[in-house]
């Protein structure tokens, strides 16, 4: 079995960090993106558009600490989890997010994000 690439470790460190150009150096140029989260569905294409949108869902936090995540294969797909703990106006919230993404050259391809909203912990 080959090993699992690293590049899931990069974005969540990347998102851990409010890092919007080490998120955007995770994605293809041309990468495909959906996510389904609260209130409903968002697409962007490219890297740069989508590293503002998973980096805006998190911009107003005045804590983010990783509680954990994950990166493992599911047949041709690279599946990447995590879960953040953080504070926005002055209220603690838990999120997880689930992606399964294509790879291609290192990076993200295509991807479809699940997120659990902000929850309230």
């Amino acid at each position: 079995m080959r090993g699992v690439p690293p590049i899931g470790a990069r974005l969540v460190a990347g998102i851990a960090a409010q890092d919007v150009s080490e998120i955007a150096s995770c994605f293809a140029a041309g990468v495909e993106f959906r996510a389904l989260i609260p209130p409903g569905l968002r697409e962007r294409t490219g890297a740069e558009e989508t590293a503002a949108l998973v980096a805006g869902w998190f911009a107003d936090s005045t804590e983010l600490h990783l509680v954990e995540s994950r990166s493992e294969e599911v047949g041709d797909r690279l599946h990447i989890a995590y879960t953040f703990e953080g504070v926005e106006d002055d209220e603690p919230y838990v999120v997880e997010q689930h992606m399964f993404c294509e790879l291609a050259d290192g990076v993200i391809e295509r991807a479809s994000l699940l997120c659990s909203g902000f929850r309230p912990r």
